[in-house]
């Protein structure tokens, strides 16, 4: 590129006549003459034209004594590249370093066309390459990927070490640059993260190739998000790779979004085909069932065999109930909804759910007093609550405790967090809980399958909870299922209020302060366990702050003071090798509240401490809140 095709502007700062006429007969001998110059007699004039005008270069001769180098203005972004001329190679060893505004030191007596040329060239070159760095450092700065440089070894043992971070990182995995500057990536690596990936990723960069990978990353609270990423050596001059550059985007939510309409497209063909099976079924039914009649007319006086033939039409009927929900599975079934008070149902269908009590098997019931009204079939609703808590008594065979509740969750705020998969407007939560024998992922993934069943054995039709979900979402709400293997499992169902009924639905908490919420620490190992925790919180009142950093709970008592308590994971605590015992003692722990899938006693932690057993319920953990002497809402 020839720079002098384009009007260049140079200041030139000299107050004797003829070294400024021999500078500008140097400038105008270049080809071209696309230059514009314009002259300051000191270092004060040269100022003042910096500060309206712009220019390319500066050109200032030395004066013994005295500095005629223009001082920076606050105002400026930088200075133009600017140009000493001195008068001997002495001078020039001297001034060199000195001033960091001075570019070039040329001697005077060596000063021709072709060395002022060549100079000139050097200095906007450079002065081209700086603006385009720092536009390109701007840019990835400010860009929504993450842009992540590394050491290019050691590829095993501790890894690559990180030398460089843009904001987008900080943003979405919570940690500030010089926490991580220094460490390897590993530290974004949790259970999730796939390990063939990551051997696919070592292979490649380690015989110098780019990849692309997709993986399960951590934050710094110990949140998994996906990223999808693109790898690749930077080398030297000379062909050796010395740093990996990773470009990372967060994809987490169009993963979400593929993974809810591949369920959405399974359940929907699922549907259909029920739905075309409980068509034919029907006239199966309609058939059998006409001619049990006209054997019943035929047989009247012949008992047993009148017998057989009501057994059959008893059966046909258990036919037809069958037919019945897998119609309303397929959604081909409507529902008839109706404004409900959620709550009175329950409550006047607990006669019918504490038939399911048994010597070895509990129930516990908190149904809050308030108006919780939804647009639903009532039938529906006592038929899912009612399949559930089956469900939670056959998962319980040694015996055990069902715990049912419903409240009011709040979850169209305008301001504060929400919970994850829900529109923001207002819901009633209704809850069962066990302590039964949990789940799998394997089996979690299953369960609404129509005639897939985990009681094994023909106990079961394997239409019960494909009736829950087939009601659920013709209610138009959301259903979410928590289970740990061993130790239970967690069905909520979240029904959107009426329109306009949740305005006189009030709670203690608002009254106190309705722009300050109390907020509550959940340190959990578990995602799902600590999203369940987080919901009761959310019911009680409480804003939680969920969290697998065990570091926060030595943190938070000098952090946010609005922080109430902490609800702490024993399991995660011991995992990361922290003295729960020495920690309880040294922290005030008369605000923690812990918690575990077995006793407190086989945590080896004294009695006396408030605790909550898993699975979480929401009696149990507003048991414990008041314990600590909180209010609830």
């Amino acid at each position: 590129m020839d720079f002098w095709k384009i009007q260049r502007r140079i200041l030139i700062i000299e107050d004797r006549e003829d070294e400024y006429r021999s500078i500008l007969g140097l400038l105008e001998a270049i080809e071209g003459k696309n230059i514009v110059s314009v002259r300051a007699f000191n270092a004060e004039e040269a100022e003042k034209f910096l500060a309206t005008e712009f220019f390319d270069i500066i050109i200032s001769s030395h004066k013994a004594g005295k500095s005629i180098v223009p001082r920076k203005d606050p105002g400026q972004r930088y200075l133009p590249p600017l140009i000493l001329i001195v008068e001997n190679a002495e001078i020039r060893k001297e001034l060199r370093g000195k001033d960091e505004n001075v570019s070039d030191i040329l001697i005077k007596e060596n000063l021709n066309f072709d060395l002022l040329d060549k100079s000139i060239r050097l200095l906007l070159q450079r002065k081209k390459n700086e603006e385009s760095i720092g536009l390109l450092r701007m840019g990835i700065e400010k860009s929504n990927d993450i842009f992540l440089i590394t050491e290019a070894k050691p590829i095993d043992g501790t890894g690559p070490k990180i030398v460089y971070v843009n904001e987008a990182f900080e943003r979405l995995t919570g940690y500030r640059r010089e926490e991580v500057i220094g460490k390897t990536p590993r530290i974004l690596q949790g259970p999730k993260t796939d390990r063939a990936v990551l051997a696919r990723i070592r292979d490649s960069i380690s015989k110098g190739q780019a990849c692309f990978a997709e993986v399960i990353n951590y934050d710094k609270d110990g949140k998994e998000y996906w990223i999808e990423m693109d790898i690749f050596p930077i080398t030297n001059d000379d062909g050796v790779t010395t740093h990996l550059m990773g470009i990372e985007r967060d994809t987490t939510e169009r993963k979400n979004t593929e993974e809810h309409l591949r369920q959405s497209q399974k359940m929907e063909a699922i549907g259909q085909l029920a739905g075309g099976m409980a068509h034919d079924f029907n006239n199966l039914l309609n058939v059998i069932l006409a001619n049990l009649d006209l054997l019943e007319l035929k047989l009247k006086d012949s008992e047993d065999l009148l017998k057989r033939v009501r057994s059959a039409q008893d059966a046909i009927q258990r036919g037809v109930d069958v037919n019945k929900r897998l119609l309303a599975f397929s959604r081909k079934q409507a529902l008839n909804p109706e404004p409900c008070d959620v709550n009175l149902i329950l409550k006047e269908f607990r006669p019918i759910l504490d038939q399911i009590r048994t010597e070895n098997i509990e129930i516990e019931y908190e149904f809050s007093d308030e108006k919780i009204i939804c647009d639903i079939e009532r039938g529906g609703l006592e038929n899912a609550v009612l399949n559930l808590a089956l469900n939670a008594r056959d998962s319980m065979p040694n015996g055990g405790k069902i715990y049912i509740s419903c409240g009011f969750l709040r979850n169209g705020e305008e301001t504060g967090s929400r919970i994850s998969g829900l529109e923001p407007v207002d819901y009633s939560l209704i809850t069962v809980t066990d302590t039964g024998t949990g789940m799998d992922e394997a089996t979690k993934a299953r369960i609404f399958d129509p005639f897939f069943s985990t009681k094994g054995g023909g106990k079961g039709t394997g239409l019960g909870l494909t009736m829950v979900y087939g009601f659920v979402k013709q209610s138009n709400g959301f259903l979410k299922v928590i289970t740990v293997p061993d130790y239970g499992s967690s069905f909520l169902i979240f029904l959107p209020l009426l329109k306009n009924s949740s305005e006189g639905i009030s709670h203690s908490s608002d009254h106190k302060n309705p722009l300050v919420r109390k907020k509550a620490l959940v340190i959990e190992e578990n995602r799902e366990t600590a999203e369940l925790a987080g919901v009761y919180l959310r019911e009680l009142g409480f804003e939680p702050l969920l969290t697998s950093d065990i570091k926060r709970l030595t943190h938070f008592f000098s952090g946010d003071p609005n922080i109430s308590f902490v609800l702490l994971d024993l399991h995660l605590a011991r995992s990361k090798g922290l003295d729960i015992k020495a920690e309880l003692d040294r922290l005030d722990s008369k605000r923690v509240i812990l918690t575990s899938s077995n006793d407190l006693k086989e945590s080896g932690i004294p009695n006396g401490f408030p605790f909550i057993r898993k699975p979480y319920t929401k009696m149990a953990l507003k048991e414990a809140v008041r314990k600590i002497g909180e209010s609830l809402a």
